[in-house]
C-alpha cells in the first residue's frame, strides 16, 4: 500500500488564496554532457491576475546553488540546449501586445551562458512553439502560425465552411494554419518549410540536420477525421508522408543511424482516447503498410495520464533511443507516471524509474544515462530531480517545501474495492484536518474527466483546500480510466452513466464501511466527465447533501454539435450515436433527461471561454433546474476556457475552489 508521510502537523489548512505562493515548476532540461540543468519556474502574479516565469540554472551534482538567469514580469519558459551546451533557446511573451490580442506573443530567444543579454530570434505576432536545434547548433525549428495578411479584415464578422472552426485551445480559428519554420540562431530571418491547408506540429531533426519529421493531417477527409500522421520534409522543403493516413501518431523522433522514425500513437484514430498509446516505428521512407508496434504486449499506455490541477496535461519527450540499443520513454501504471525502455526491435518492456510518484516530464543528456525531471507527488506539486538511468533519482530543489510544512496536508491512502462485474477499483482517501476515527466526518466523492485519464500521486489544490476544511475526499478511477489496460480504459465507451457509475457508488460504500464516514454529510463534485457523471448522479438518487458541477456536460445531442471535439468524440463515446442517428442513445445518456429527479442543491460553475463543454451545456441544466424549482446556482467565469482550474486567471481559479468549499459548508 502507497502511503505518504504527512509534511508537518500544522493545524492550519491550506486556502484557496494559497495559491498565490506556490511555485509551478514547468520545464526541466538537462544539459547535452549531464552537467547542467535549466528548468523554468512560473509564479501567479496577484496583480496583474497572470503569471510570470523564469529560467533557473543548475548544476546537476548539486555542488552549485541554483541561479536565476531570466528575470521580469513576462513569462520565461521551455528552454532548450544548443548542442554544444553553450547557449539557451527559449519563449518569452516579452514585448507588446498586437492589435486583436489580451497579451504578447511567445517569440523565440537565445541565451548565450557565457554572458550577455537573450537575443530575439523571432517577432511574429503569434505564439512559436516546440522549439528544436539543429544538430549543428546553428539554426531551430519551430511552430508557428501564418502571419495575417494586410488585407485581412477586422469587422468581427467571420465565415466558416468547415467543421473544423474551433478548438478549446486557439478559440475561434480563422483560415490561417500552423507550419515548420527555422530560424538561424544568428538571427538571420525565419523561413517556412511547409505550407498549405492544414496544420504542422512537433518538428523533429534527422542526425544529420538534412530533414524534420513532424505531424500533420493531410487527409482528403481531415476536417472530419481525426488521423494524425508523421511526414518528414527536407531543408527544401519536399515532403513525404511516413505513416498509413489512418491512426494518430505524434512526438517523432529519430533512430541514430536516421534510417528509423518512431512515434507514440494507435493505428487507428477513431476513439484513439480509449486506446493505449504506444510506440511505432517506421521506416524513414515511408511506403505501404502500417509501422511496428514496439510494445505490443504491454497493457499499459505511453505517456504521463496521471493528471493535477496544478499544470495542464503532461507533454513528454518523444521516444529517446540509447545507443545500446534500447528506446527510453514515460509511461504510466496505476496511478503512478515512471520512466520505461524497450528494445529497439521492439519488446523486452522494463521498468527504468520505480515509485508512488509521477514523472511528469523528462529529458536526457548525450549519453542517454542521466536525466533531469519534474517529479510530483500527492503531497508535492512537483520539484526537480537529477537521475540515472535504472538507478536512484534525487532532489534538487525545493520550490513549495515552505509553503507545505506551514499547511495540514492530507497524505492519500491507498483504498480497493469491488465495483461492478466484479472488477477491482483503485481509490485514494484523504483524510480532513484533525481527523479522529472516534468521530464521524463528512465526504466529499471527486470524480474525474476525460473520462479517459487518471487519478494517482499527483496533488491537487482543490482536494487538499476542501480536507483543509474538515472534509475526507474520495478520489476514484472507475473503468474508463487510463493506466489499467486496454479493456479497462474502454469499459465506458458506449455505457456512460452505466457501470462507471457503479463503480462510483461502489467506492462511496466501501468508505462508508470504514466506519467514521457520516453517511448523512456526503458531497459529489467533478469537471468535464466529472461534470457529466456529477449531473448523472444527482438525477439518479439522493444520497448526496450537495454537489458542484464543474464544466460540465448535460445534454449530448447539443454537446455533439458545440464542442470543439463533439463531432468526433461523442459519436465514439456514446456508442456510434449520432443526433440523426440512434439520438435516443443520447437522450438516454444525457443527465438533462433526469432534470426532474433531482433534490441535491447544485452549484454549477462554467468559465464561459470553455470551447470543450460549451457553457451552454451549463445553461441548459440551470435553466431546467430553476423553472422546476430547485435548488440550484450558476457561476460563470469570464475569459477562461475548459483549463481554468488547470491554468486560468489566478483570481478565478482562487475563487473556483472557493466556491466548492463554500458550497458544501452551507449544505451541512
Amino acid at each position: 500500500m502507497a502511503r505518504y508521510a504527512a509534511l508537518s502537523s500544522s493545524p492550519l489548512p491550506l486556502s484557496p488564496e494559497d495559491l498565490y505562493e506556490f511555485r509551478f515548476l514547468t520545464d526541466a532540461q538537462i544539459s547535452p554532457d549531464g552537467g547542467r540543468i535549466a528548468y523554468s519556474v512560473k509564479t501567479a502574479n496577484a496583480k496583474r491576475d497572470g503569471y510570470q516565469g523564469a529560467i533557473w540554472l543548475v548544476s546537476s551534482d548539486g555542488t552549485k546553488p541554483p541561479a536565476q538567469i531570466t528575470a521580469g514580469t513576462s513569462q520565461d519558459s521551455t528552454p532548450q540546449w544548443s548542442p554544444n551546451g553553450e547557449r539557451l533557446a527559449f519563449t518569452s511573451d516579452r514585448g507588446d501586445v498586437p492589435k486583436g490580442r489580451k497579451r504578447p506573443p511567445r517569440n523565440i530567444f537565445v541565451l548565450d551562458l557565457a554572458g550577455g543579454e537573450a537575443r530575439q530570434l523571432t517577432r511574429f505576432s503569434d505564439d512559436c512553439s516546440d522549439l528544436a536545434w539543429s544538430p549543428d547548433g546553428r539554426s531551430l525549428a519551430f511552430v508557428v502560425r501564418d502571419p495575417k495578411d494586410s488585407g485581412d479584415e477586422e469587422d468581427g464578422v467571420r465565415v466558416y465552411t468547415r467543421a473544423r472552426y474551433k478548438s478549446d485551445e486557439g478559440g475561434l480559428l480563422d483560415d490561417r494554419h500552423k507550419h515548420i519554420w527555422i530560424v538561424g540562431a544568428d538571427g538571420s530571418a525565419p523561413r517556412r518549410l511547409t505550407d498549405g491547408d492544414w496544420d504542422d506540429a512537433q518538428p523533429g531533426l534527422s542526425p544529420d540536420g538534412r530533414e524534420i519529421a513532424f505531424v500533420s493531417n493531410r487527409t482528403d477527409k481531415r476536417d472530419v477525421n481525426t488521423v494524425a500522421d508523421i511526414h518528414v520534409v527536407t531543408l527544401a522543403g519536399e515532403t513525404r508522408r511516413i505513416t498509413d493516413g489512418e491512426g494518430s501518431y505524434g512526438n517523432p523522433s529519430w533512430s541514430p543511424d536516421g534510417a528509423t522514425i518512431t512515434a507514440y500513437g494507435t493505428d487507428r484514430a477513431i476513439g484513439s482516447s480509449a486506446r493505449n498509446i504506444h510506440i511505432w516505428a517506421f521506416s524513414k521512407a515511408g511506403g505501404p503498410g502500417i509501422g511496428t508496434d514496439l510494445l505490443d504486449g504491454w497493457d499499459r499506455s505511453v505517456g504521463s495520464s496521471v493528471i493535477s490541477d496544478m499544470r495542464a496535461h503532461a507533454q513528454t519527450l518523444p521516444p529517446a533511443w540509447t545507443r545500446d540499443g534500447r528506446i527510453l520513454f514515460l509511461g504510466s501504471d496505476q496511478g503512478t507516471a515512471n520512466a520505461y525502455s524497450c528494445a529497439a526491435r521492439g519488446g523486452d518492456v522494463r521498468a527504468e524509474t520505480v515509485g508512488s510518484h509521477q514523472l511528469v516530464s523528462w529529458s536526457l543528456d548525450d549519453s542517454r544515462r542521466r536525466f533531469a525531471a519534474v517529479v510530483a507527488t500527492a503531497t508535492d506539486p512537483g520539484n526537480l530531480f537529477v537521475g540515472e538511468v535504472a538507478g536512484p533519482m534525487r532532489k534538487t530543489s525545493c520550490l513549495n517545501d515552505e509553503l507545505l510544512s506551514s499547511k495540514y496536508i492530507a497524505a492519500p491512502e491507498r483504498v480497493e474495492f469491488t465495483g461492478a462485474e466484479g472488477w477491482t477499483i483503485e481509490g485514494w482517501l484523504m483524510k480532513p484536518l484533525g481527523f479522529d476515527p472516534a468521530k464521524k466526518w463528512p465526504l466529499v466523492l471527486e470524480i474525474h474527466g476525460g473520462p479517459h485519464t487518471a487519478y494517482g500521486h499527483s496533488f491537487f489544490h482543490e482536494f487538499q483546500v476542501l480536507a483543509g476544511r474538515g472534509y475526507a475526499v474520495l478520489l476514484t478511477n472507475p473503468r474508463g480510466s487510463h493506466a489499467y489496460g486496454q479493456r479497462f480504459v474502454e469499459a465506458c465507451v458506449g455505457d456512460w452513466g452505466g457501470k462507471d457509475y457503479e463503480d462510483l457508488m461502489a467506492g462511496v460504500d466501501h468508505t462508508l464501511g470504514l466506519g467514521w464516514v457520516d453517511p448523512k454529510r456526503l458531497y459529489v463534485t467533478g469537471g468535464s466527465y466529472g461534470g457529466f457523471m456529477t449531473n448523472w448522479i444527482v438525477g439518479h438518487n439522493d444520497r448526496f447533501r450537495a454537489a458542484v458541477t464543474q464544466r460540465s456536460i448535460s445534454n449530448n445531442i447539443s454537446a455533439f454539435g458545440t464542442s470543439d471535439i463533439g463531432w468526433h468524440f461523442w459519436e465514439h463515446e456514446m456508442g456510434d450515436a449520432t443526433p440523426w442517428h440512434d439520438s435516443e442513445k443520447l437522450i438516454f445518456r444525457s443527465p438533462l433527461t433526469y432534470v426532474t429527479n433531482v433534490k441535491t442543491p447544485l452549484l454549477i460553475l462554467h468559465a464561459e471561454r470553455d470551447l470543450r463543454c460549451p457553457i451552454e451545456q451549463a445553461e441548459q441544466l440551470f435553466t431546467a433546474l430553476k423553472v422546476l424549482g430547485k435548488e440550484a446556482v450558476f457561476v460563470r467565469f469570464p475569459e477562461d476556457n475548459h483549463d481554468l482550474t488547470r491554468g486560468g486567471k489566478p483570481k478565478h481559479r482562487v475563487e473556483h475552489a472557493r466556491r466548492i468549499a463554500d458550497w458544501f459548508d452551507a449544505h451541512p
